[in-house]
């Protein structure tokens, strides 16, 4: 929580930096909103002679920053791009579950639970002997004996 509130404070101050063009692209209410949720005791300084990018800024300031531009900054060709890229990103981190886990592992468990049912609703059938074989044994067993 108290990182979201420094990464306001991080990026109000970068947009106070911002010449009044690009200042005003960004609605009202966003700009409100990161002032509003900001830490006013954190202090945040930028460096004049370090480009943004090599400033140091934590990875929440960088994500708020990113959207802010995605969203309000970029023009159409810079966006369309973004988008891009994000969606491939994207499909690409999915394609890592699906190989990560697996999910053959349901189908194959699906089939495992039909052999399974199948056994289940097999009658067990119990070997008896007829009765002359129970009676020529147990003859033998009486000579055995003695």
């Amino acid at each position: 929580m108290n990182n979201r509130k420094n990464a306001y404070t991080e990026v109000y101050t970068i947009l106070q930096e911002l010449n009044e063009e690009e200042y005003n692209k960004i609605p009202p209410e966003v700009i409100e909103t990161i002032e509003a949720n900001r830490d006013e005791d954190y202090e945040y300084e930028l460096d004049d002679e370090v480009e943004l990018k090599e400033q140091p800024m934590l990875p929440e300031t960088k994500a708020i920053l990113f959207n802010l531009f995605r969203d309000y900054l970029a023009n159409p060709e810079q966006k369309t791009k973004i988008i891009r890229m994000q969606n491939e990103a994207r499909q690409k981190n999915e394609l890592k579950k699906q190989q990560m886990y697996n999910r053959d592992v349901f189908t194959n468990r699906q089939k495992e639970d039909t052999v399974q049912q199948n056994n289940e609703t097999m009658q067990i059938v119990e070997y008896k002997e007829n009765l002359f074989k129970r009676i020529i044994n147990k003859i033998k067993k009486f000579f055995i004996r003695y």
